[in-house]
């Protein structure tokens, strides 16, 4: 066995005691010369075992026995190792003493070896207390983890049957209310504020107006065939022959010369008025259908409510671009009259230029009568360029106020549409507003389940290591090799003499003094087993009775799952 020597005195070297030569009569020293040569060697004490730095895991508490008792037998190896560099170092400060005499026997016990014995018998005792009181300890430590870790099995296991009925009951608040909800079926929405009479002829009445109020506009934006003017100021002449009838039959005439302009301002006007009823109507069922007013119904309210953001968006926008589009036609009107007028100006300047030339000297007399009715012609052509320049000229005045009319009857048609709308949800699903926060509840709660389930199967393992541990070392034998500390112990007298013979260069047997076998006498190792915490016993009991209960409660739970599972 191999050991870590070290030396900690104060000096390796002592002083060599000073010893006359001189003898008595019998070859034997004189007391007093004894009596200093022994003083001297035994003035250095032996240090104390606090002077020698013990492990650092000697206080702290391991698994096995070996993790036990580790820290003490490297305490015991050093403890012997400065024993034996003391007992060495004794030896040839007393060999340069010339202490035992080679030739006289020594009456008794040498100083030196007493304090070598009693010294080893100190370690052999506070070796004994040491182990026992590690190992004990290593006892009681492994009780009172195995005491703390049931207190937290305990607090674990309610926590988990608290949870447990936590979810039965929430489960069961759950297929409650869903089966009160099953075949419960609802109605939900509001009257409409407009009768639908009323609305028909609304708004029938507000598209024919903004018709009537367009058609003059398109007429003139438009192109027109060459001599339908003329026909139609024949028309109008004719229509204001009639009487007060007149003005409707200009009207009526109007809409049948101009039938292109009158389809093609009919379509714009209509695809206004469709704009506005379904922005309104989807206005409206926005509004009505709205899922805080009926929890019950709030998944069937929101995918209807959902449906209405489309088409109202799109409706809306539709309604400024045709707003946008009479109001931008208004504008290009007068920019349209301006032009043709200043061509027409323009061939009633050239038709006139050229009847002068011809008539002046020179000219072709032949050709005047053609040019002549040329420039009749581009005259009226003038003429009604500037009418119609006219008739631009006060549109464009009214521009911005026929664009507010346009908005109004925009608003007007999406107003009706919107109280007229009846919006309704007939047998929608019904849902309980409180199920989905019982379901978020349920979640956790078997969250808090799975990770209570899991910190007690570690828990388990804890309390059964600690247990075990406590039982096993409650039945090991630590001090079975006490022998072979005994024997390592008993060689300390005999390095002590080996050493003083070596110094003197001798053999050790030619000492007389030296031929008397060393004994030592050691503590009795007791026999007894380590004691057991009279707790311990019990705790086992609680501990069987709560894995007892954790196994019922867990069939109780995996019986109704699997019995389900069956059906």
């Amino acid at each position: 066995m191999s050991f870590e020597f070290r030396y900690f005195g104060p000096s390796s070297k002592p002083e060599t005691p000073q010893i006359s030569s001189e003898a008595s009569p019998n070859g034997t020293l004189p007391p007093d010369i004894l009596r200093n040569a022994i003083a001297l060697p035994t003035a250095r004490p032996i240090e104390p075992p606090a002077t020698v730095p013990e492990p650092t895991d000697d206080n702290q508490v391991g698994s096995g026995l070996h993790e036990v008792i580790k820290s003490t037998d490297s305490w015991f190896n050093s403890e012997l190792s400065q024993l034996e560099k003391f007992a060495a170092a004794q030896g040839v400060e007393w060999a340069k003493a010339g202490i035992p005499r080679q030739d006289a026997p020594f009456k008794g016990e040498l100083p030196i070896e007493a304090t070598l014995k009693a010294r080893a018998s100190e370690i052999f005792q506070e070796w004994i207390a040491r182990i026992k009181r590690k190992v004990q300890d290593s006892i009681q430590a492994a009780y009172a983890e195995a005491a703390e870790r049931i207190v937290h099995f305990r607090h674990a296991f309610t926590q988990l049957e608290r949870n447990t009925v936590e979810i039965n009951t929430t489960e069961s608040s759950i297929r409650d209310r869903e089966e009160a909800l099953r075949d419960q079926q609802k109605t939900f929405g509001a009257p409409a504020l407009l009768p639908k009479w009323l609305y028909w002829m609304i708004f029938p009445s507000v598209a024919i107006i903004d018709w009537i109020a367009n058609v003059p506009i398109f007429t003139e934006l438009l192109p027109s065939e060459f001599g339908s003017r003329e026909i139609w100021r024949h028309l109008a002449v004719n229509a204001q022959k009639s009487g007060a009838l007149g003005g409707v039959k200009m009207l009526g005439e109007r809409m049948l010369f101009h039938l292109d302009v009158s389809i093609f301002a009919l379509g714009v006007v209509v695809f206004l008025m469709t704009m506005a009823h379904f922005a309104g109507s989807t206005l409206r069922r926005w509004l009505v259908l709205n899922p805080h007013d009926e929890p019950l119904l709030a998944p069937t309210l929101k995918t209807h409510r959902r449906q209405t953001y489309a088409p109202f968006l799109l409706a809306v926008l539709g309604m400024i671009l045709a707003v946008s589009f009479l109001y931008g036609a208004r504008r290009k009107l007068v920019e349209a009259t301006t032009i043709g007028m200043a061509q027409a100006q323009q061939e009633v300047e050239d038709a006139e230029k050229k009847v002068t030339e011809a008539k002046g000297p020179g000219g072709d007399l032949s050709t005047v009568p053609e040019l002549q009715q040329r420039l009749h012609e581009v005259t009226s052509k003038r003429d009604d360029w500037r009418e119609r320049e006219r008739f631009a000229k006060d549109i464009g005045m009214m521009n911005t106020p026929i664009l507010l009319l346009n908005i109004v009857l925009a608003l007007t048609a999406m107003t009706a549409a919107y109280c007229v709308t009846e919006p309704k949800v007939i047998e929608g699903r019904v849902v309980d507003p409180v199920i989905p926060e019982l379901k978020s509840k349920l979640a956790s709660l078997k969250l808090n389940v799975v990770n209570q389930r899991q910190s007690l199967r570690m828990l388990d393992g804890d309390i059964q290591a600690a247990i075990s541990r406590a039982r096993y070392l409650a039945g090991t034998r630590p001090l079975a090799d006490w022998e072979a500390k005994t024997r390592r112990l008993n060689a300390i007298v005999t390095l002590f003499r080996a050493e003083n013979a070596r110094a003197r260069g001798v053999d050790p047997e030619s000492i007389i003094a030296f031929r008397q076998r060393p004994t030592m006498q050691f503590p009795t190792v007791p026999s007894g087993a380590f004691q057991i915490p009279v707790e311990l016993a019990a705790l086992e009991v609680e501990f069987r009775n709560l894995r007892n209960e954790l196994q019922r409660h867990t069939t109780g739970q995996t019986q109704p799952a699997a019995t389900g599972a069956g059906a």
